[in-house]
């Protein structure tokens, strides 16, 4: 990834800005660890760090005999499930932390349901209200120190190889990430487009072919965003600076006929448009294109 940096690729893989954080020397904790939404596995263990965090606010000022059987009723009020395992558009069942653990297992797993033992014999140990700060720090401690230490280290030591490390520590863990692996968002408007997808070889601005490419790719979602990218230049996310940085040269394919699919040279940028004659025909085709061509790029590598 060190030279990929230095010749101004970048390396698509979706390794999270706290991964960033651990190689400038960040001390992260159960904080840092995901929520329901955030897209990755492990999302139990921030649902269950923010329940730890309630549980220890109301503890305050209760005599410790009171504890315990404070402890025990929010275990068993009927909003966790909605307060702390909801994701944005969703509405879980009524379910309290009780019955969530026991209903999905929740154990001394690395993800809490799978994943590295955090303790001995880890997969035979459940979660309950009474140990759950025991499970959150411990899980802390695998995902940021323990369970990453020697990759956090070997990817330090990989770029050493390079170029000295130093030089990166002027940088937030969100910019490294995104020198490194690409923008997450796929971000662009009709002038952006304009600016930086080229009509050439006989294209121009004013060719229906290029105008219903312009007006399919403004329609198209992040997923597909992704994938257009992926199939003009073997990268499925921008680099850093965004369309900006970007750009694809839009040829005719004479030689072609409408039932013909768009082609792509991905290691030049450039695509190759059939006489399309409506914009849906180009939409259906370039769609079918863009599906059916998935790993090209990785075939190739395998081949040679």
């Amino acid at each position: 990834m060190g030279q990929a940096l230095r010749e101004g690729f970048i390396v698509p893989l979706p390794l999270a800005e706290e991964f960033f954080a651990l190689v400038l020397g960040e001390q992260l904790g159960r904080a840092s660890l995901p929520k329901p939404g955030h897209g990755v596995a492990g999302e139990l263990l921030g649902a269950c760090s923010d329940f730890l965090d309630e549980l220890s606010a109301g503890e305050v000022g209760l005599p410790p005999e009171q504890v315990p059987a404070w402890r025990a009723a929010q275990a068993d009020q009927p909003d966790f499930a909605e307060r702390f395992m909801a994701r944005p558009d969703t509405s879980p069942e009524p379910m309290s932390f009780n019955e969530y653990t026991r209903l999905v297992g929740v154990c001394f797993l690395e993800t809490g349901l799978s994943g590295a033992e955090l303790c001995p014999e880890g997969d035979c140990v459940a979660v309950t209200a009474d140990n759950v700060g025991t499970f959150v720090e411990q899980a802390a401690e695998f995902w940021f120190n323990t369970g990453v230490r020697d990759q956090v280290e070997a990817f330090k030591g990989g770029l050493n190889d390079v170029f000295p490390f130093q030089s990166l520590q002027a940088f937030t863990r969100s910019e490294l990430r995104e020198m490194f692996c690409g923008e997450d968002r796929i971000e662009w408007d009709e002038q952006a487009l304009l600016n930086h997808i080229h009509p050439t070889g006989g294209l121009t601005d004013k060719s229906p072919a290029y105008k219903f490419l312009v007006a399919v790719l403004l329609e198209l979602g992040q997923a597909e965003r992704s994938r257009f990218l992926d199939f003009v230049s073997s990268c499925p996310r921008l680099p850093p600076g965004g369309i900006a940085k970007f750009h694809v040269d839009v040829f005719p394919d004479t030689s072609a006929s409408r039932q013909a699919f768009p082609r792509s040279r991905a290691c030049a940028n450039q695509l190759y448009l059939p006489p399309y004659t409506s914009k849906e025909e180009l939409q259906a085709k370039l769609h079918e294109a863009m599906h059916c061509s998935a790993g090209h790029h990785e075939q190739r590598v395998r081949d040679q």
